[in-house]
């Protein structure tokens, strides 16, 4: 995966070279959203605070667990946790499908949302 993504006002962040480099590309893009947010600090913390546990878990070559750990990061997102904009929320969720390995989270779940998006509802 290789190419730029634009995030939040024109920021750009590169799509990973490599496998091991795409939670430090997740990170810096709720890094980067972090620093958009403004006076209001705090909506994100709880996303970095799980992005540490996946980072965690990676650490510890626990596979299962940085798949359950990164679909809940998906959960915090869909359900726009703490207070997170929409708009932000979407552009996240879209980017972890573009830099997380597929073994890491549940790629049905960005098909479905982007067939959603499309045709204006879930598939059966």
């Amino acid at each position: 995966l290789t190419g730029l993504m634009v995030v939040a006002l024109g920021g750009t962040v590169r799509a990973p070279a490599g496998e091991d480099d795409w939670l430090a590309a997740m990170m810096q893009a709720v890094l980067i959203e972090q620093a958009n947010e403004g006076p209001f600090w705090g909506t994100f913390a709880p996303y970095i605070a799980q992005l540490e546990i996946v980072r965690g878990y990676l650490l510890n070559e626990d596979t299962a667990s940085v798949y359950a750990a990164m679909n809940r990061l998906m959960d915090m997102l869909e359900q726009r946790e703490n207070g997170m904009q929409p708009e932000v929320a979407n552009r996240l969720f879209d980017y972890c499908y573009l830099v997380t390995p597929a073994e890491y989270h549940d790629v049905s779940r960005h098909i479905d949302r982007f067939i959603e998006h499309q045709y204006g509802q879930p598939i059966s």
